[in-house]
């Protein structure tokens, strides 16, 4: 039987049977054969089988905010691969780097669809100045939906007490806040975690229920529903200038406040 090679607008290659239409959302890329042959073309050409669209992002300059403390770099789609593999560079890591929680955030990122792939609302390293150490992470559990966006954050050892996960939580989310159709970022942290809940607090959160052993924050910009404006975070504590204790962060999951 002959075959077809077709792609996809992702740039997935597959085979598909001569007599037989193309489906919708494919085309036939001109090569024809044998399924052997087919298979081998498919092989030589489809090299790097992650959709185009994970590609771009990974090719595409990461978000970075900076500020004279630290830095919140993004990371790629390659990176982020990487911290699961256990081989990305680790001379730059705090001791404690990763932490449990930034491999459970990595294998969620892992996960999204190609459509969930937004420049900037993905897992950024939190990296102290002072000595250009990764010292934790902080990111969004998926791009913003109905103009809602989750964040969660954890530091090593080192990086807490002083003052950086306020600073981390306070820059991402005044980003996330002046970013078109974003009104809202949430967060949830657990019951007893006093330290987290001071982080949100310190940052201009405020509790918008519970579950369970969960409880749910939020900030958004001003005259959205159920939270309050900008106000709170432009008049929030400044990175470094209140000590953040220690224990399990806004997510619920993640360790390290």
């Amino acid at each position: 039987m002959s075959h077809l090679v077709v792609a996809n607008g992702e740039g997935q290659h597959a085979l598909w049977p001569h007599a037989v239409g193309v489906p919708s959302g494919w085309q036939a890329t001109g090569f024809s054969g044998t399924e052997e042959d087919c298979l081998g073309h498919i092989a030589e050409v489809w090299t790097d089988m992650r959709p185009r669209s994970l590609r771009d992002l990974s090719a595409t300059e990461p978000n970075v905010l900076a500020t004279e403390r630290f830095v919140l770099r993004e990371l790629t789609a390659d990176q982020v691969a990487a911290l699961l593999r256990d081989d990305a560079p680790d001379d730059d890591r705090a001791p404690g780097y990763p932490l449990a929680g930034t491999l459970a955030a990595a294998g969620g990122f892992g996960k999204r669809t190609a459509d969930q792939h937004v420049r900037g609302f993905g897992m950024y390293q939190v990296v102290r100045c002072a000595d250009g150490r990764v010292i934790g992470d902080i990111g969004f559990h998926t791009p913003p939906q109905e103009g809602t966006v989750e964040v969660g954050f954890g530091l090593v050892e080192s990086g807490r007490g002083a003052g950086y996960a306020s600073g981390a939580l306070h820059e991402l989310t005044r980003w996330a806040l002046a970013q078109p159709g974003v009104t809202t970022v949430v967060a949830r942290t657990l019951k007893d975690n006093t330290a987290s809940q001071a982080v949100l607090e310190r940052v201009g959160f405020h509790r918008t229920g519970e579950e369970a052993e969960l409880l749910h924050y939020a900030l958004g910009t001003e005259g959205s529903e159920g939270t309050e404006g900008t106000d709170a975070i432009e008049g929030s504590e400044q990175a470094g200038s209140r000590p953040v204790g220690r224990g399990p962060v806004a997510d619920g999951g993640r360790s390290g406040a």
